[in-house]
């Protein structure tokens, strides 16, 4: 994400978003968003790929690219939607942090600047300072890594259901899998398969959270041939078993 030759034109609005649909479209916006994902979690559905969207993820989203949300676990989103005076190049991103507490506090005080209105160019100053920290988080994290392994992150995203994804992933690599997995965990500070455990966690959750498909359906839609170790899978992650987690949905 490239912050550089950033001319922000205006805030337009600085919110804390919950949605009361499990399912809703962003299409033609007017304006970027850029925030933090403080609770929950939903699937982001664009034109070229899927991304899940969880807590202490921030994000980036250019007003060029439209999408669909399927809300996984209800939860809160804080952001500041702004426009530019020129297109930023960079496309929609979600990158998942350990310590959100300095991008939060900057959020908390882009919001009462922008709600009081007394301090326009302290206002802007505390949100270009936003944007660079966040950049400095995406250039860390994206730019020096092999677009190779990024590509497979991806399409692990996309397809990480299927038994041999990972095997996939790591051949459209050109890798062994012993190496694709090094280059992965360096890439994204975690293993493929702590990562496609991630994935399936989420997508059970929403599953299990319609109330219209079983524990088994749910594991066999997962990607999971075992429902025992389904459900030892998900009650490690969540601290409740499926069944439990379904009952109280």
């Amino acid at each position: 994400m490239d912050f550089r030759n950033l001319k922000i034109k205006e805030i337009e609005s600085v919110i804390k978003f919950t949605p009361d649909r499990s399912e809703f479209s962003s299409k033609n916006k007017s304006t970027h968003i850029i925030g933090i994902q403080l609770s929950g979690s939903a699937l982001h559905i664009f034109k070229d790929k899927q991304l899940v969207l969880s807590e202490n993820s921030i994000y980036f989203f250019n007003q060029k690219d439209d999408y669909d949300v399927k809300v996984i676990e209800k939860g809160t989103a804080f952001s500041v939607h702004f426009s530019t005076y020129a297109s930023i190049s960079t496309d929609t991103f979600f990158l998942k942090i350990g310590s959100p507490g300095e991008i939060i506090r900057l959020l908390e005080v882009i919001e009462s600047g922008f709600m009081s209105q007394s301090n326009e160019l302290m206002l802007m100053s505390r949100f270009y300072k936003l944007c660079s920290l966040i950049n400095t988080l995406y250039e860390k994290t994206f730019m020096p890594k092999d677009k190779r392994i990024l590509n497979a992150g991806e399409y692990i995203s996309a397809h990480f259901k299927d038994a041999d994804c990972l095997d996939a992933a790591a051949k459209s690599c050109g890798l062994s899998r012993r190496r694709f997995n090094d280059l992965f965990k360096n890439c994204f500070d975690i293993t493929p398969n702590r990562y496609i455990i991630n994935l399936k966690t989420d997508y059970a959750k929403g599953l299990l959270k319609s109330g219209y498909i079983s524990v088994s359906q749910t594991a066999m839609l997962c990607g999971f041939s075992d429902i025992y170790y389904f459900s030892k899978v998900f009650k490690t992650e969540t601290g409740v078993s499926p069944r439990e987690y379904k009952k109280d949905m």
